[in-house]
């Protein structure tokens, strides 16, 4: 059986799935050697420290 293309929605939807993904691993690797990701992670654990649960800064947002 020969595999049928896919059509304007399907490619659409895997050229944006795509693109998500890439973005996605773009910015893991900025975040991982940016002084900004490693601030943010610095920050991000004296916040788990003071609020281990995030209750409080789901709130904030």
């Amino acid at each position: 059986m020969i595999p049928m293309e896919p059509g304007p929605e399907d490619f659409a939807r895997m050229l944006a799935e795509q693109r998500a993904r890439m973005d996605e691993a773009r910015a893991i690797a900025h975040y991982a050697h940016s002084r900004s990701g490693l601030l943010t992670r610095y920050l991000r654990r004296l916040a788990d420290r003071v609020d281990p649960t995030g209750r409080r800064r789901r709130e904030l947002r």
